[in-house]
């Protein structure tokens, strides 16, 4: 289980310095990623409970009067998110990423391209953050640190949830033929293929969420 408090959190004196109002373009790029939460979330249950129930046949324009509530809940409360949005709760920022995490992943039907761009996205919130809330050096860097590992371990995650989809989708005993080569993924070349592939995307998820940190926070000095 991911351990929320790898999500940066704010301290009370941070929460003080937190308060500078935020540019337009910071604004309408921070409400659109927290506005489409609820309308995803919305839309992804009543399309999950529609097939359970009646299955994908009934699937149609009706679909979008889902999205109603999401609507609702965004001239609520969106303003305040936004306003607030590098204060937010660590177990919060981690339900979040968490979300958008299998979303990407089922986006990109099952390669997780747009996870990197997930926790480049998260590289650079933890960057600002840090920056509205003045830390010192140390404070930042264990800061950064901490949320590319947080990155990293929900990237293990979705791995794990792609070589499960590979067991279901029976790849295992399958024949691939390319021009280059032929091969069939037995169960050792598949758990070598799924490790070293593992290892090295979690890998690179950890560097380009420190990397977006370090970067964003540097050009925002």
């Amino acid at each position: 289980m991911i351990d929320p408090c790898l999500v940066p959190q704010a301290t009370s004196d941070e929460i003080r310095l937190m308060t500078k109002p935020l540019g337009k373009i910071e604004s309408v790029i921070l409400g659109m990623f927290f506005g489409l939460l609820p309308l995803v979330f919305c839309l992804l249950t009543t399309l999950v409970i529609t097939d359970i129930l009646f299955g994908t046949g009934v699937f149609g324009p009706w679909l979008l009067l889902s999205l109603v509530p999401g609507i609702v809940y965004d001239c609520i409360f969106l303003k305040k998110w936004v306003r607030k949005a590098y204060q937010i709760d660590s177990k919060a920022l981690a339900v979040i990423y968490l979300f958008y995490s299998v979303v990407a992943l089922g986006m990109g039907m099952g390669v997780p391209i747009f996870n990197f761009a997930l926790g480049i996205t998260a590289g650079v919130y933890a960057a600002r953050r840090t920056r509205f809330a003045s830390s010192d050096e140390e404070t930042r860097r264990q800061y950064f640190k901490k949320t590319a590992v947080f990155c990293a371990v929900v990237m293990a995650l979705m791995c794990c949830l792609i070589t499960l989809w590979a067991i279901a989708g029976q790849m295992i005993g399958a024949r691939y033929e390319t021009p280059f080569l032929s091969f069939t993924f037995t169960v050792p070349v598949f758990f070598a293929v799924a490790l070293t592939g593992g290892a090295v995307v979690v890998l690179l998820q950890y560097w380009l969420t420190g990397l977006a940190a370090r970067v964003a926070f540097k050009l925002w000095r």
